[in-house]
């Protein structure tokens, strides 16, 4: 493959970039060859927008190091909260008409300027229609996605500002459909969901044999509203809120096992000490139990909403991806509260992994955005 062609997936999300360079194998599998992450500091980036060029550009710049990718191009992820995808149904047209017309087509249909927007468009379905006389046309039923111009804009002048060169953009909960797919879309026709709950934001995505069909975005219901409503609760710093948030989780730490004293029958007896009973743990599981609660409400609520569609089909599985998913409970609470199949995404499952990758991130969930926008450009 030559170095030309190749392109790495890169991720800039609100806790740490992450780039990951695939290969792709004679069977039409991938190979992960090259991967690295930085974290970054704090409000760097909120909502996919990003505040501190600075602290951004010299995370890139030590990824780039760790890496050692072969190439500094890359296909870079836009942040779902900036941009807004809308299903719309449209008289058929070749598919370069087509293309060329969809800024005029869509008149009222975006919440936005159309002229402050980069458009593209997924086709769902060719059906049939009628026109203004009730005669029947076809249609091009379609997913149309639209990037804030000026964003899109800006978050290229930070990559090549760390000696990137931007060759692609493209949106992050597509490149999440393709990781849970593990790059193999499927053809059975079953519709599944999956749930990126980042540290800022909720995003929802629903599919159907790997095609699009619904996005959702909700703002500040990520990991990090909990870690503020926690340290209001205690007055404690963010990073100290966060560090006690990790350890209780949603139901309370593991217990802890002591030896029971003299114990005349097993001296070895374990019983569990009541970590509970903490004053702080307690008032932390107080205040994580109602932001779960909202969080697994709007996930309900955006798998209901889409399925009251007529042509929705039901859905049948969740996939859960994200930091805050690793948060002890999390799974377990959605699980128990939506009556579907849940899992955790393993984005490395179905991959090979280069030595030097199976080392350093044998299974890392928070490369999945990444591994998914290097899907769509390794030839």
């Amino acid at each position: 493959m030559a170095a030309s062609r190749v392109l790495v997936g890169l991720d800039i999300g609100s806790s740490g970039v992450r780039a990951v360079q695939l290969r792709r194998l004679k069977d039409g599998s991938f190979e992960i060859t090259h991967a690295a992450e930085a974290d970054l500091p704090r409000g760097a980036v909120r909502n996919g927008g990003i505040h501190d060029a600075k602290a951004v550009v010299k995370a890139l710049r030590r990824v780039w190091k760790q890496g050692r990718f072969s190439t500094k191009r890359v296909a870079f992820g836009l942040a779902d909260a900036g941009v807004f995808t809308r299903q719309l149904e449209l008289p058929w047209m070749p598919p370069d008409d087509f293309r060329s017309a969809l800024r005029y087509q869509i008149g009222d249909s975006l919440p936005v300027d159309v002229s402050s927007v980069e458009l593209d468009y997924h086709l769902l379905d060719r059906t049939e229609g009628t026109d203004d006389r009730g005669q029947p046309i076809p249609v091009n039923r379609i997913l149309v996605v639209a990037a804030d111009r000026e964003a899109v804009t800006a978050e290229a002048q930070v990559l090549r500002k760390a000696g990137l060169e931007p060759m692609v953009a493209d949106s992050t909960a597509l490149a999440l459909i393709r990781v849970a797919c593990q790059g193999q879309l499927p053809q059975d026709g079953v519709t599944r969901a999956i749930a990126d709950i980042g540290a800022d934001q909720l995003t929802v995505v629903i599919h159907q044999d790997g095609q699009p069909r619904f996005i959702r975005t909700i703002a500040n219901l990520g990991g990090d509203a909990a870690t503020e409503a926690v340290a209001d609760r205690l007055d404690l710093a963010l990073d100290a809120a966060e560090e006690i948030k990790r350890v209780t989780g949603l139901n309370g730490p593991a217990p802890l096992l002591a030896p029971v004293a003299e114990s005349s029958v097993f001296s070895d007896s374990l019983v569990a000490e009541d970590v509970a009973a903490d004053p702080r743990t307690a008032a932390t599981i107080e205040v994580l139990s109602p932001w779960a609660t909202g969080l697994v409400s709007e996930i309900r609520n955006s798998l209901d909403y889409y399925q009251a569609a007529p042509t929705a089909g039901q859905v049948e599985s969740l996939t859960l991806v994200g930091r805050t998913v690793a948060l002890r409970g999390m799974v377990e609470r959605i699980a128990t509260q939506l009556p579907l199949p849940v899992r955790a995404l393993e984005p490395c499952a179905g991959l090979a992994l280069s030595k030097r990758v199976a080392a350093q991130h044998p299974d890392d969930p928070r490369l999945a955005a990444a591994i998914g926008l290097a899907m769509a450009v390794t030839p």
